[in-house]
């Protein structure tokens, strides 16, 4: 369920702590969303996720650019 509260109930830390423990709680200003307050466990997957796109986007480039090689192909020319 979508948790949406009005910006004066920040003020009550305990219960916005409580609120965010399982999902992400939308904050709304004057009836229309202002912010989204994230509990750090969340917050550190959501960066995870963020960086596994990010990651498997430079390989797919890499791939169509032809930038990729085989490790024994990089290692050797390494040697060489």
């Amino acid at each position: 369920m979508t948790t949406i509260v009005p910006i004066s109930e920040m003020r009550d830390t305990a219960k916005m702590q409580e609120l965010c423990e399982n999902e992400p709680v939308f904050v709304t200003k004057n009836g229309y969303g202002c912010m989204v307050v994230l509990n750090m466990g969340t917050y550190n997957e959501l960066q995870e996720r963020i960086l596994d796109i990010e990651l498997q986007e430079n390989y797919r480039r890499s791939l169509s650019e032809g930038g990729n090689v085989e490790a024994k192909v990089f290692l050797r020319s390494l040697r060489d």
